[in-house]
């Protein structure tokens, strides 16, 4: 049901580190729900959502003003002003070993594993070089930053793994450029997550080109 409530979210950074925001809900069921916010997200993370939730939509606490819940993030979507989550309710409890690291990831039996080199890794060794690079959205939509300069931790022959501030999402093509030499190619962003150190990172697969010999070494 769409349902524009005000939602208050709590989040957590790599390092367990809380944050907060108030959004309004877009859309709610029995099961989950669906809402924006501003900060950087990734499917598997772990909210802790209050909202003046119906009744006929709660598992407990009926006669209170707020419903809190633990909400696990299955779906995420990157706009410009940052990102269009989809999250299932967890009820009072959260998922096992959340007190040790509000942080980490939690996924359910039958999920994929969570990938941190997207499929080049399984076919090309990844090179621990810094490529200093331009990423330019191919598909902006709306106002932000549409490009942005930033470098490479790592690459391979056919992809690399970059560091980003750009509210992008899994699947979406970029344009890579390097600043200081030739290699330019579109690039699909495979993965996305959040550095120990806090900063985003994509993990992206070359489309049009491999990465010459002079980044990677011969074949």
């Amino acid at each position: 049901m769409s349902l524009p409530l005000p939602l208050k979210v709590q989040g957590f950074k790599p390092d367990g580190s809380p944050w907060e925001e108030m959004t309004t809900l877009d859309n709610v069921s029995a099961s989950g729900a669906a809402f924006h916010v501003r900060h950087h997200v990734t499917k598997g993370h772990v909210f802790v959502i209050a909202l003046p939730l119906p009744k006929r939509f709660r598992r407990y606490d009926l006669n209170e003003a707020s419903y809190r819940t633990y909400a696990l993030v299955r779906h995420v979507e990157s706009d410009p002003t940052g990102y269009r989550v989809g999250v299932m309710f967890l009820g009072k409890t959260p998922p096992r070993g959340f007190e040790r690291n509000a942080g980490g990831l939690y996924f359910l039996p039958g999920d994929e594993p969570p990938v941190t080199g997207g499929r080049e890794r399984r076919r090309w060794q990844r090179i621990d070089i810094f490529v200093n690079l331009r990423l330019i959205r191919l598909s902006p939509q709306g106002p932000g930053p549409h490009e942005e300069r930033t470098i490479a931790e790592n690459i391979s022959r056919g992809g690399a793994r970059v560091l980003t501030s750009m509210p992008v999402g899994k699947g979406e093509v970029l344009m890579l450029e390097e600043l200081d030499g030739g290699f330019r190619t579109r690039a699909e962003v495979r993965n996305l997550y959040i550095g120990p150190d806090s900063i985003p990172r994509l993990n992206l697969e070359f489309l049009d080109a491999e990465a010459p010999d002079r980044l990677v070494g011969p074949s």
